[in-house]
């Protein structure tokens, strides 16, 4: 009796604890100039390796599954990993949350709160044209190593990676 209970038991417990272990609620919030000059300046002895990408944009969609892969091999090394949504702030659930899901995103993501989009661009390279993908490194002092402009392989990702992390 006691057997047919435990196995009972299981079949009705096990798929709920299964299924809310894979189906951690991702949450997204706004990045704005203040959080994301914070971010930059507060390094805690971390590289940064930010990821600018839209749900929209066909090469960020393509070159996503590297940067989860880069983030799987590096979660145990000196770097952070971020993205940042250019969707609008209410596609979060319709739009942002299901694509993270999708891709098992495992990494910190945000939606630009910038008021203007220049001010995002100039935070992060004056240079920049605001084409994405764009990929920006940054050391663990805060300042800017490298930038990536359109779709990388996780190789060009790695290469870069690399480099922040030996300074």
């Amino acid at each position: 009796m006691k057997i047919k209970f435990f196995f009972l038991a299981a079949l009705f417990v096990l798929p709920f604890v299964v299924f809310s272990a894979q189906t951690e609620k991702i949450k997204i919030e706004k990045i704005d100039k203040q959080k994301l000059s914070s971010l930059l300046k507060n390094r805690k002895g971390n590289a940064l390796f930010i990821n600018l990408w839209a749900t929209w944009c066909i090469p960020c969609r393509e070159e996503f599954p590297s940067i989860v892969k880069l983030v799987n091999d590096y979660k145990n090394k000196p770097v952070d990993f971020i993205g940042i949504s250019i969707d609008y702030p209410d596609e979060i659930d319709s739009k942002i949350i299901p694509f993270l899901e999708k891709q098992n995103a495992n990494f910190a993501n945000f939606v630009n709160g910038f008021e203007k989009d220049e001010d995002l661009i100039k935070l992060l390279d004056e240079n920049w044209n605001g084409a994405l993908p764009a990929t920006f490194t940054f050391d663990k002092t805060g300042k800017k190593i490298s930038f990536l402009e359109g779709e990388q392989s996780y190789n060009s990702f790695k290469k870069e990676i690399k480099k922040v992390i030996k300074r």
